[in-house]
Formats: C-alpha cells, sequence, structure tokens
C-alpha cells in the first residue's frame, strides 16, 4: 500500500470509529435505519481491516476509558468489537470497559442483547474470573431485563433468570463459589436470584453457605429456594441439610411445604436417582466409549445426541473425575447462548447430583 493509501485507509477507520461516539437512543424509526446501518458498516470495515483498525480501536478505548464522563455506547461497541476479533488478547482491556457500564443509562438498556453477548465473551475468554464476576453482581442480579435474538435456526428467548445464568454460568466453578460466599450480604431480588442462579450451576461444594440461609430463612421464597437447591445439586450434603432441619421457626406456609415434601427428600439416594435415568435411556456404553463421547462433548461445548446419561451415573470411570468433566462441560455449554442450553441444563444437573450420591467403592 501507498503512503496516500495508508492515510486513506487510517481516515476511514477513523471516520467509522468516530461515528459511534456519542451514541444515545434515537427517537425516530428512521434514526433506528440510520444508526444500525453505521454500526454495521464501521464493524464490517474494521473487520476487512484488522490489522491495521485494531490497533487504531484499541488507542481509542484505552483514551476513552480515561475520560471523566464515560461515553456508556463507545465503550461497549467498541469493547465488544475488540474482544470479538481478538479474544482473550483484549480480554484486560475488554474487562476494564464492562466496569464503566452503569446498567441504568438509557443506552445501555437499549442494547442490552448486546451487554449479554459482550460478557459471554468475556467471561468465557479467561479473564480475570473475581473481577468479572464482581461486574456481574453489579449488572446482572438486580436486572428484570429479557433478552429475544435470533440464533440461527432459531429465535433464542432468554428471562433475566435465565440471563444471569449464563453470563455466571459461562465462567465456571467460581462463579458458583463467588456467589455463594457473598449469599450472607445479598438481601432482596440479589439474594433471591443468587439461590435461583445456584440452581443452575452450583454444586454440593456451596451448601454451607446456603444451608446458612435456609437456617434463617423467614420467608417462604428464600426459604423454597435453598429447599430446591438443596435437592436439586446439593448431594447428599444438602439432603442431611433438610432432614436435620429445625422447622418450629420457619413460617406457616413454609412448614406446610416442608411437611409435605420431607417424605420424598428421605427416598433420594444414589440407587433412586439411577432408576429416574433408566426410565429414559436403557442404552449401555464401555468406559472407553462413554470417555471419548465425554470429550467430543466438551469439545462441541455441551451439544451432544449420542451419550447415554445412565450409564454415565453407572460407569467405572472415577467419579470425581466424571464430576469434574460434567461441570466443565456445564460451564462450556452456556457459550452456545441458546434455549437448548437451558433444557440440557436440567440432565446435566441431575446427573451431578446423581454422582454425588454415587457410593466410593470399597
Amino acid at each position: 500500500m501507498t503512503a496516500t493509501g495508508q492515510i486513506s485507509e487510517d481516515a476511514t477507520i477513523q471516520k467509522h470509529i468516530d461515528g459511534l461516539r456519542g451514541i444515545q437512543v434515537p427517537k425516530e424509526k428512521e434514526q433506528f435505519k440510520e444508526l444500525n446501518a453505521r454500526m454495521d458498516a464501521a464493524w464490517k470495515f474494521i473487520g476487512a481491516h484488522q490489522k491495521t483498525a485494531l490497533p487504531i480501536v484499541e488507542a481509542e478505548l484505552k483514551e476513552a476509558l480515561n475520560e471523566k464522563v464515560p461515553d456508556q455506547f463507545f465503550l461497549l461497541d467498541m469493547g465488544y468489537l475488540l474482544l470479538t476479533h481478538r479474544a482473550e488478547k483484549a480480554a484486560t482491556l475488554a474487562e476494564a470497559a464492562l466496569e464503566q457500564l452503569d446498567p441504568q443509562v438509557e443506552v445501555v438498556q437499549a442494547n442490552w442483547e448486546e451487554v449479554f453477548h459482550f460478557t459471554m465473551k468475556l467471561g468465557a475468554s479467561g479473564v480475570e474470573a473475581e473481577r468479572y464476576l464482581k461486574q456481574l453482581d453489579r449488572m446482572f442480579l438486580g436486572s428484570d431485563s429479557k433478552i429475544t435474538f435470533f440464533r440461527a435456526p432459531h429465535v433464542v428467548k432468554l428471562d433475566p433468570l435465565d440471563v444471569g445464568c449464563m453470563v455466571y454460568g459461562v465462567a465456571g466453578e467460581s462463579a458458583a463459589q463467588h456467589l455463594a460466599e457473598r449469599l450472607s450480604g445479598f438481601k432482596g431480588q440479589s439474594l433471591e436470584r443468587s439461590l435461583q442462579i445456584l440452581e443452575g450451576i452450583g454444586s454440593e461444594a456451596n451448601v454451607p453457605a446456603v444451608k446458612a440461609i435456609m437456617d434463617t430463612a423467614r420467608d417462604y421464597e428464600t426459604f423454597s429456594a435453598c429447599l430446591t437447591f438443596m435437592m436439586e445439586l446439593g448431594g447428599p450434603s444438602g439432603r442431611a441439610a433438610v432432614l436435620k432441619l429445625d422447622a418450629a421457626n420457619l413460617d406457616a406456609k413454609s412448614q406446610a411445604y416442608y411437611q409435605k415434601i420431607r417424605p420424598e427428600v428421605e427416598k433420594v439416594n444414589f440407587a433412586a436417582m439411577t432408576v429416574v435415568l433408566e426410565k429414559s435411556d436403557d442404552a449401555r456404553a464401555s468406559d472407553s466409549k462413554l470417555q471419548r463421547l465425554l470429550d467430543t462433548m466438551e469439545k462441541n461445548d455441551g451439544e451432544d445426541n449420542e451419550t447415554p446419561p445412565a450409564a454415565i451415573a453407572k460407569s467405572g470411570i472415577p467419579t470425581a473425575r466424571l464430576l469434574a468433566q460434567l461441570k466443565r462441560i456445564r460451564a462450556r455449554s452456556f457459550r452456545r447462548e441458546t434455549n437448548h442450553v437451558i433444557e440440557d441444563l436440567q440432565i446435566t444437573n441431575f446427573l451431578i447430583n446423581t454422582l454425588q450420591f454415587k457410593p466410593a467403592k470399597s
């Protein structure tokens, strides 16, 4: 490229970047069309000239991070763009952009789908977990925003809990530990949402923290959320905590629910849970074949139609190894960002809980 050509390319890149500054929510339909066209053109041109454009985007984003009044849309869009093309190499800078986003600002609310995709990509990038998770507490625990988008060949519809489960879940076990450690400091919607998310991404390791909340719960919503976690992912420790609970301190509705469900809790064990799996799946697989299937499932971000769940529960593969891999598969599955992930989560978590009940070999 000639010097003149380089100057022209740099100028065009800068024009596209500058066109994304100061964006506010359009009031008219035609303004929406113009803005979308401008955004698409910027992303397309920068994507086609990455070698030249991405260093400029990075420099402009760094400068924007130092502004006294953060340009909310610019931080969001440039952080997401850079992360899209540079992945983990851009994670630290993208994290800094996320830290300055205000979830209450209108333009951020209007672009909540992009916030979601940006956050999901960041969570899967290997970014520093605790720094990432603190932003999730701030951005998502109090959010009631739904998301609808097209992901071929389906329309994806995620309610606020689905969104929360995904943005935390994609970070793996560290996310469940993070929420569990902070339960005692949460109140109201943040506490309820945290418990609900743990019902999707937790494990027996989180039982002590949930037990502390359950033992002091004075309302049905909190108590029932704790009980659901204990029975769906709490393993033997969760079952024991429920059976040892002093129901005298519960409110009337919680007491009635506890007395109703306790006989079922007493029946829960590995054998009973395996029977449930066998009713819907009587296929068998050797341990070597099963391991290959699990490895493929992990590689494919949890997408799978071949692995028989009952075979996992009954396999001779060491339980600790199976649990660790299933938790990795669960975390990776969120990267698919579809409703199928939430559907698959039910069987994955049932398997995790079943294996937590599996007796150790003598």
